[in-house]
């Protein structure tokens, strides 16, 4: 309620300064019609400064979910150097399990789930590390990294090309066709 009481004062205030530029007053002479537009809706500035908060959050989001990236990749090489070399199939899987499972618990997701960003997290540290920086400058999401971990997943080096470390925040879609060159494709 104060933000349209607000609005409505400075309405009457804006009205009452453009009259008086209009007769010629002085109120309102000397401030060009730009001054006279600026701050008038405080309601419109609280609005966008949620909205702003809101972008910000997003990136930090990101952020967030690239040092998880880095941290959770970290972990897997640190304790993959713990299986001794002459390890069985059996005690390297266990290994494995036992990975994923510390995983979930610290982080109060499933196995699933911890597995799965372990997955993606070898993937955006190894072969797409302009995608991970792009993720850590806030310029994508974490599920823009996610389906592009998954587009990129089944594609040899070769056939991945300009998307395997295609930085993520440079990529459009639609206008210029699109985001990143379909394989097998002349663009």
């Amino acid at each position: 309620m104060e933000a349209v009481a607000a609005s409505a004062a400075r309405l009457a205030a804006f009205t009452s300064a453009s009259a008086a530029a209009e007769s010629g007053g002085p109120s309102g002479a000397n401030l060009p019609a730009s001054d006279l537009w600026r701050d008038a809706d405080p309601l419109r500035s609280l609005a966008d400064g949620y909205l702003d908060g809101l972008a910000e959050v997003a990136r930090l989001e990101a952020r967030t979910a690239a040092a998880k990236v880095r941290l959770a990749a970290g972990y897997a090489q640190a304790t993959g150097a713990l299986v001794p070399p002459a390890a069985s199939a059996q005690d390297r899987t266990a290994f494995g399990l036992a990975l994923v499972a510390e995983v979930a618990c610290v982080l109060t997701v499933s196995e699933r789930t911890a597995g799965a960003l372990l997955a993606e997290s070898r993937a955006l540290t190894t072969p797409l590390p302009l995608t991970l920086a792009a993720l850590q400058a806030g310029t994508i999401s974490w599920q823009h990294a996610r389906i592009i971990v998954d587009e990129t997943a089944g594609l040899d080096p070769a056939g991945a090309g300009p998307n395997r470390g295609t930085d993520a925040s440079s990529a459009t879609s639609g206008r210029n066709g699109p985001a990143y060159p379909v394989v097998g494709s002349t663009r």
